[in-house]
């Protein structure tokens, strides 16, 4: 019998286990104010039919995302996190420059965290009117109570502000209310925190998995069975992704999901499962769906078996499935999303710094779509010898993820 102790245990873990993978899920590219200029949506479909982006409303009870403007809550399509007014629209700091920032971050154990932290650091101390006072880690992954401790002792510091990335963001969201008590925003990076009192910046997980999969079936002839490969199941990010892709394939009949799989955001560990699938139903299937950095595994798999490598929703590129397109654009077409590791911490870092400015964000969720790879923008993203051994995310070099006119309409006008 599993007893409710252990299965928080778990989900505690589960949760680690995703941070320690991070999934390669964002960006908004371009200086278009609304929307990502990189972003290439699916050719034009009737909406309700096969290969379209289905529309599900966000749980905007407030309707707060009006004040937004219709392009930039479009991004909001299907968000599964509660969108509130922020708790900070009117706030000030009690005294002028310079501040005092205090950082929560995961272990940098890969890219993604190592180069998004250094964009939060560099972003925030480039003007002289921050000083970073301290950047706490956990000792692995996997130690959620030892940085929710260090949330408590950050808080306890009394910084201006407080920087996070929460590994797990359920129980993190009760640290975030303590901070808020005590007057202090914490900006939750990447995550996005269920709480009115954090400014979450990241990005819309079920819509990136649902546009993605919208070129899949598309690729398929609306016709088939696909494969649906999940990261951890019961973990959010897994949730939204395969919430997005089972929206868009409820409007495709005549395509019957063949099986699904756990890859654990692990590529070996995803291997193994798409290889197991693929003993068991030697006629393959027609197209793939992963929830986030796990497509080099199932690209693996196939190569493996001399098998044709089949539509895949490429969610989270990496250098390897970028490579892998690269060489085989005669016959193979790329449906990725790209991970700007940098530019993800500069945004992460300038809201922070427009709050400490006194310039409150409308909306609690500062959401963006990430940016879309296609055959047609593999030449920018690709760089010589990258192979599909690479490891590391991927992402067009003009990719700022949320560029500064992007950012400007989460804020009042009188604070642009």
């Amino acid at each position: 019998m599993v007893t409710p102790r252990r299965r928080v245990k778990r989900r505690v873990l589960a949760l680690a286990a995703l941070a320690t993978a991070m999934t390669s899920l964002a960006a908004c590219a371009g200086s278009n104010s609304t929307s990502s200029a990189g972003a290439e949506a699916p050719r034009s479909v009737a909406p309700g039919k096969c290969g379209s982006i289905p529309h599900q409303p966000p749980k905007d009870g407030s309707g707060v995302l009006s004040s937004l403007g219709g392009a930039v809550a479009a991004n909001y399509n299907g968000f599964t996190q509660p969108v509130e007014a922020s708790a900070w629209t009117k706030w000030k700091p009690a005294h002028a420059g310079p501040y005092k920032v205090a950082i929560s971050w995961p272990p940098p154990i890969n890219t993604f965290q190592a180069e998004t932290l250094a964009g939060v650091k560099k972003t925030l101390t480039a003007g002289g009117k921050v000083t970073i006072t301290k950047v706490l880690a956990p000792t692995s992954p996997a130690d959620v109570p030892g940085q929710l401790q260090q949330l408590n002792q950050l808080i306890a510091d009394k910084p201006d502000l407080i920087i996070a990335q929460p590994i797990a963001p359920g129980p993190s969201a009760q640290v975030i209310d303590a901070a808020a008590e005590a007057g202090i925003p914490v900006v939750s990076g990447w995550t996005t925190t269920p709480s009115a009192s954090a400014v979450s910046v990241g990005l819309n997980n079920w819509l990136q998995a649902a546009t993605t999969a919208a070129k899949v079936v598309q690729a398929m002839g609306g016709k088939g069975s696909v494969l649906l490969v999940h990261g951890i199941p019961g973990v959010q990010q897994d949730a939204d992704a395969t919430a997005g892709y089972k929206a868009v394939l409820a409007l495709c009949p005549d395509i019957k999901v063949a099986g699904e799989v756990t890859g654990g955001y692990v590529n070996a560990t995803t291997k193994a499962a798409v290889l197991q699938f693929l003993s068991t139903h030697p006629a393959g299937v027609n197209g793939v769906l992963q929830s986030g950095n796990m497509g080099l595994g199932v690209i693996n798999a196939f190569q493996q078996l001399g098998k044709k490598v089949p539509p895949l929703a490429d969610v989270g590129s990496t250098r390897g499935t970028i490579a892998y397109a690269h060489t085989n654009m005669s016959s193979y077409q790329e449906f990725g999303t790209g991970t700007p590791n940098n530019a993800i911490g500069a945004s992460i870092a300038k809201v922070a710094l427009k709050i400490l400015a006194g310039q409150g964000p409308k909306v609690n969720q500062i959401i963006t779509q990430p940016d879309y790879i296609t055959n047609d923008t593999l030449g920018k993203i690709y760089q010589k010898g990258w192979t599909t051994t690479s490891t590391g995310e991927a992402a067009n070099p003009d990719d700022a993820w949320m560029p500064d006119s992007y950012l400007a309409n989460f804020f009042p006008k009188s604070a642009r």
